[in-house]
């Protein structure tokens, strides 16, 4: 009889899970854009990818980070101002954002292919590529694949080099198909997710209390309980969005800006010493204080700098 009580016992466990997760999603609004710019649509591998433009001048592309919570709602403070002298791009990934979420096997190689193609589809010319956390790593993979298509790279507390190159593992996987089960997986996500644990987690990231305010908890909670929002970040936390920049780093021949925040956590500031060890021509600015998100808790800095970097190379600055 204890097969029987197990069958029932998880029978239960599952109709509270199920009960759960319909009730989570009843409460979720679908996105929308909150950066403004002209909105477009990029059809990639049958997949809708939702970018913004704005602006006239030199071509930039802005990619979020990733984390459960991503898009390109991270740029909001930086996109008008830089369009002032660039036509700014921003994107948002697969799996992430307005972007369509299906259930695939995610991977590094497939966002090196998604940016890469909506460079050179969309964009359609040499363009300045700006990312942040691991999408940053990915920015230095593509700038020494083709420094012609990307002439410029801003890294914003990049990973890759002494964080974040963990391959996949036994364990990875593991937590991978946990969370990718329809119920059980949803429900384990959904908490991972709620209102408490994302200001949790964004307070340790902010140095600023007072910018962790409800209307980014509840852009954050929105973003990550749309229909297949646990399908890319089980990827990222099972390793399978890390890659290793140090060759790639090495190899690199355009100009550089590396900005990192003194106070950051998942990439602390220490590891500039390895960035710029494999690559002294690094042009590097730290702002203090700020935490993992320099760019959107110091925006009038962060694009100041940037505008400085950019203006000098194209020596007007």
């Amino acid at each position: 009889m204890r097969w029987q009580k197990a069958l029932l016992s998880g029978g239960a466990a599952l109709g509270v899970a199920a009960a759960f997760n319909t009730l989570v999603g009843k409460s979720v609004a679908p996105l929308e854009n909150l950066i403004g710019g002209e909105e477009g649509w990029f059809h990639w591998r049958g997949h809708r990818i939702a970018y913004t433009r704005r602006g006239a001048g030199p071509s930039m592309l802005l990619v979020h980070g990733i984390h459960p919570s991503a898009s390109s709602f991270e740029w909001r403070f930086n996109v008008d101002e830089l369009a002032r002298q660039h036509t700014v791009h921003t994107i948002d990934l697969l799996g992430f954002g307005l972007s369509d979420r299906p259930a695939i096997r995610y991977s590094a190689r497939l966002y090196l292919a998604l940016i890469a193609d909506f460079a050179a589809q969309v964009v359609a010319g040499p363009v300045v590529l700006a990312a942040s956390s691991l999408s940053a790593a990915y920015a230095v993979v593509l700038g020494a694949r083709d420094p012609g298509r990307f002439p410029a790279l801003v890294l914003i507390a990049p990973t890759g080099l002494v964080r974040l190159h963990k391959t996949p593992s036994t364990s990875g996987d593991v937590a991978r198909f946990a969370v990718d089960s329809p119920v059980l997986g949803t429900a384990m996500f959904n908490t991972m997710v709620s209102r408490r644990s994302l200001r949790s987690r964004l307070e340790e990231h902010y140095v600023d209390g007072q910018a962790v305010n409800d209307e980014m908890i509840d852009v954050h909670y929105a973003t990550a309980h749309q229909p297949g929002a646990r399908y890319a970040p089980s990827a990222f936390l099972s390793w399978h969005l890390n890659i290793d920049v140090r060759r790639a780093l090495r190899r690199l021949l355009q100009p550089a800006l590396l900005v990192w925040g003194e106070q950051g956590v998942d990439a602390p500031v220490e590891d500039v010493r390895g960035f710029r060890a494999l690559r002294p021509e690094l042009d590097i600015a730290i702002l203090d204080p700020a935490g993992s998100f320099p760019h959107d808790e110091r925006p009038e800095d962060f694009n100041e700098i940037v505008s400085t970097f950019l203006a000098r190379l194209r020596g007007t600055a």
